[in-house]
């Protein structure tokens, strides 16, 4: 079997993280819902942002003519280029069957080159972020698979493309993420296509999995962050960093839930609402990040 493993650079051959991975989120595609026994994912309602199977994110798609639409022979509304055809057991979880894949077709003209799917998930409190997922394709489409990051959904930065996806049989296909990712409150990835020659020419991905492992206490002092007092009784923190820019704080309780998000620019974050214990406050600040731990009497 065809495996490609992707590294940043010589420095993360080096620094590949020893630490237990627990899944961030996994889409094995054996759900879609095809109307009819078709192809197509439905339109109408929209298959669209589609949840992980495990684990917590949202897959969805975009660019080029992806979002054409068409009906079928039983009146369903169907998106015209995203096909589901069959998957495999390459990368799945134990117990999934081959089941289907997700597929991007070239489009009329190719106008899908340069189309991507796009997942949205967590880091709060992960690091060392790992993708994975097979991929297999025919031999019109797409030969390019490029991955991007991004914490904001909007600016994304490339970090690696996947060559020659284009092959008929599928592979097994490995990938670091940036550290930029590590402990990010909302987390971006993008795999774009490239490279199709025929209208129905297709690349597919199936059992998409991203693992992930628990932020060590290395990793909580990226960005300087001065934090008191602590323990705080009269229900405001001082916020500090070197800079004094406006500041992103998120609040985490003892079971990871979160309990404060906003923007602070004055230096203080009011926590009288929160009840007596210990918490976790995220702070970020121009993409740095530091992890403190609060507790409120």
């Amino acid at each position: 079997m065809k495996k490609i493993t992707l590294f940043l650079g010589l420095a993360l051959i080096f620094s590949i993280p020893n630490q237990a991975q627990d899944i961030v989120a996994y889409w094995n595609q054996n759900s879609n819902d095809l109307p009819g026994g078709g192809f197509g994912f439905l339109a109408d309602p929209d298959a669209f942002p589609q949840a992980a199977d495990l684990g917590a994110g949202s897959l969805t798609v975009g660019g080029g003519i992806l979002d054409e639409t068409e009906t079928n022979g039983d009146g369903d509304l169907v998106y015209r280029w995203i096909p589901s055809f069959a998957g495999t057991e390459i990368n799945a979880e134990v117990g999934d069957v081959s089941g289907g894949s997700i597929s991007i077709q070239g489009g009329t003209d190719n106008a899908n080159n340069g189309s991507y799917i796009q997942f949205e998930f967590s880091m709060t409190n992960k690091e060392n972020l790992e993708i994975s997922y097979a991929t297999r394709g025919t031999a019109s489409g797409f030969n390019t698979q490029t991955w991007s990051w991004s914490t904001n959904g909007t600016d994304f930065t490339d970090f690696g493309t996947i060559p020659d996806t284009n092959v008929t049989d599928f592979f097994l296909v490995e990938a670091s993420a940036p550290a930029d990712l590590d402990n990010a409150a909302t987390a971006y990835l993008r795999v774009t296509f490239d490279g199709a020659t025929t209208t129905s020419g297709n690349n597919r991905l199936d059992n998409i999995k991203l693992v992930a492992g628990t932020l060590s206490t290395q990793s909580f002092d990226k960005l300087k962050v001065d934090m008191y007092p602590n323990p705080v009784r009269n229900g405001v923190v001082t916020i500090k960093t070197n800079s004094n820019q406006p500041l992103q704080v998120s609040v985490f309780d003892v079971l990871g839930k979160q309990v404060i998000s906003k923007t602070v620019s004055n230096n203080t974050l009011n926590v009288s609402n929160l009840k007596a214990g210990v918490y976790l406050v995220q702070v970020t600040e121009n993409n740095a990040t530091s992890t403190k731990k609060l507790i409120v009497n």
